[in-house]
């Protein structure tokens, strides 16, 4: 029963810092300019 709080609470931990990170880099994205974003230059290529 222990191990399945920890695995529950370190999943959580895990998709709320991921979802923080991609929050995040998709805000950098969209701020900065478009040459300087991956996402942009994908299709342009």
């Amino acid at each position: 029963m222990i191990r399945l709080l920890i695995a529950i609470v370190i999943g959580a931990m895990l998709a709320v810092g991921g979802s923080l990170l991609t929050a995040t880099y998709l805000a950098g994205v969209m701020n900065g300019p478009p040459a300087n974003a991956p996402l942009y230059n994908y299709g342009t290529g």
